[in-house]
């Protein structure tokens, strides 16, 4: 990175820290403000921010960024709670989710007739995940009934993780047809798929016991004991690196097995406010750069298919699913609309972008880059501008 760079990103989260609260009562999401600011400040604007050669720097910070998000989601799940009282958001994972991606797969092969099949699955999988802790007011307020702010929640966090199975599948598929002589599907699904699994359950397993047996000697304050959760996150992405399979997917699964052996041994809930504030800052900067370096440069390559792909992908696909899966659910509609509208695309979608640019051998890079781009742009606007009226109208319906 530029030497200029590092201050003006710690100025923006310095600044932005004195006023967050007022931010999050407004319902804005800190990303979108990030972004704008960094559309001012980069080569666009003020020539303040610089990623450095060939955007590295860029990359590894939302690398970083996504490791951590990804642990601390499959940390805080539940799954014993979602199996008691998850019936509306078992409905969301088993038939939503596959659903919206399939729905998204059809739309991107009628607007984007240029990419092959897998490719378009590829790209429905990137823009499916939802991040509703982008706009963190929405799960606090107490208008929007306790089980919808459970649903989404709990969806965000599954998401990312069924999104990236998907994706890594449809990846290997496509790479195998645009290149059939260097890539064989059946190694590559099973090195980023088994292994990472396997990395990720042993990393988060040993680091559980061992967290695990050093509170019960009181060796560990509660301060370090998250800053091993946070250490762990990326020795599981490394890890799963290392080994050339997926170090994201071996972050999910060792959150999972990380939190499951916690419960077990210490009966409560997981603090996770020092990885959660470290996986904001990261997010934040990653934002930043991306509006300096991405949104105006992508929007101009954009052409009318791919800003009503974005649509349809944000609105039209996702409410469209969420409806089908919460039939006879028991839901009013009102309810089953807002949880439908409210899915704010994030960093899970910009970083799955970059994974397929970066390692798959397709054809319509380029394409899919854009409408990653667009699609998130116009989510942080529309969610942002919309999230307040949409609370407002969903307490009326009460």
């Amino acid at each position: 990175m530029h030497q200029t760079t590092p201050l003006v990103l710690a100025v923006l989260v310095l600044g932005y820290a004195l006023v967050s609260e007022k931010v999050n009562r407004s319902f804005i999401a800190p990303a979108l403000i990030f972004l704008l600011l960094g559309m001012a400040l980069g080569p666009f604007g003020l020539h303040l921010l610089d990623a450095g050669p060939a955007t590295e720097g860029y990359t590894v910070l939302a690398q970083l960024a996504l490791t951590v998000i990804l642990f601390n989601q499959a940390a805080k799940l539940n799954l014993d709670r979602i199996r008691l009282r998850g019936a509306v958001t078992l409905r969301l994972l088993i038939v939503g989710i596959p659903l919206t991606i399939l729905l998204g797969a059809l739309t991107a092969v009628v607007l984007l007739p240029v990419l092959p099949w897998w490719e378009a699955v590829c790209l429905a999988a990137i823009v499916a995940p939802t991040e509703a802790a982008l706009i963190e007011a929405l799960l606090d307020d107490r208008r929007i009934p306790e089980r919808v702010r459970h649903v989404l929640s709990v969806e965000s966090g599954f998401y990312d993780g069924f999104a990236l199975a998907i994706l890594l599948t449809a990846l290997a598929l496509a790479s195998q047809q645009a290149d059939r002589t260097d890539v064989n599907w059946a190694v590559f699904i099973f090195r980023t798929e088994i292994l990472s699994l396997l990395a990720g359950s042993a990393v988060g397993l040993l680091g559980g016991l061992m967290v695990a047996w050093s509170r019960r000697r009181d060796w560990i304050s509660d301060i370090w004991s998250q800053l091993a959760q946070l250490a762990l996150a990326f020795v599981c992405f490394e890890i799963g690196e290392w080994i050339h399979a997926s170090g994201f997917v071996a972050a999910f699964t060792g959150g999972l097995a990380f939190a499951f052996v916690a419960r077990q041994h210490a009966g409560q809930e997981l603090s996770t406010q020092v990885s959660d504030a470290t996986a904001q800052l990261l997010e934040l900067m990653v934002f930043a750069m991306f509006g300096a370096f991405a949104v105006i440069d992508e929007w101009r390559r954009a052409d009318w298919r791919v800003i009503v792909f974005a649509v349809m992908a944000i609105f039209g696909v996702r409410i469209v699913a969420v409806l089908v899966s919460l039939v006879r659910s028991g839901l009013p509609m009102s309810e089953r609309f807002f949880i439908g509208w409210f899915g704010p695309r994030g960093i899970g979608t910009l970083v799955l972008g970059l994974l397929v640019i970066e390692r798959g051998e397709i054809q319509q890079q380029d394409l899919i880059g854009t409408v990653v781009v667009v699609t998130v742009t116009l989510s942080l606007v529309l969610h942002s501008l919309t999230t307040a009226p949409g609370i407002a109208r969903l307490a009326r319906n009460r």
